[in-house]
């Protein structure tokens, strides 16, 4: 069983690194040994002694692919009307058009074509609609983490809501 040293140690590792990416197999490897709640607790420990969300949010990539994995096995479990599905889907939804922006980011401009303009038109239709998903998390979901005594994740879940929010704003 992982604990709050071993994330702590992981997170040092972290911050310290030049190239984070090199670093998913480990991340994922430490943070697949969580539960959940013991994550959640975990990160709820190490922001009161002092480590900064910014310094969690590096983590997060890593994690949210571990928990689209894990989520992927139990999605049939709810309902798909149930609120928490749908904010699952409007999530990949969200995660696939900013892949497929940085996929027409990669491309030199010479290659961009009409075909990658009217992608462009859907991604960003698609973004600009996010911000009703995100407001969802942010007044229903978040609130009712934290009333459950989980502050952590909802405050970098924020953050990165915030980032979202500036980048579409540039």
């Amino acid at each position: 069983m992982v604990g709050k040293t071993e994330l702590k140690e992981l997170l040092k590792k972290v911050k310290s690194a030049k190239d984070v990416e090199k670093m998913k197999p480990e991340i994922k490897e430490v943070l697949s040994k969580l539960n959940p709640t013991d994550l959640a607790l975990a990160e709820q420990e190490l922001l009161a002694e002092g480590i900064t969300p910014e310094d969690i949010r590096k983590l997060c990539g890593p994690h949210i692919e571990l928990l689209r994995e894990g989520l992927m096995k139990e999605s049939q479990a709810l309902d798909s009307q149930h609120p928490i599905q749908i904010l699952r889907e409007e999530h990949e939804v969200i995660l696939q058009k900013l892949n497929e922006l940085s996929q027409i980011l990669e491309k030199s401009t010479e290659e961009h074509e009409q075909l990658e303009i009217s992608k462009l038109e859907d991604i960003v239709h698609h973004l600009i609609e996010a911000e009703s998903h995100h407001k969802r998390e942010e007044e229903v979901l978040f609130p009712e983490l934290e009333r459950r005594g989980i502050t952590g994740p909802p405050m970098v879940m924020r953050m990165e809501h915030e980032d979202l929010r500036a980048h579409k704003r540039a």
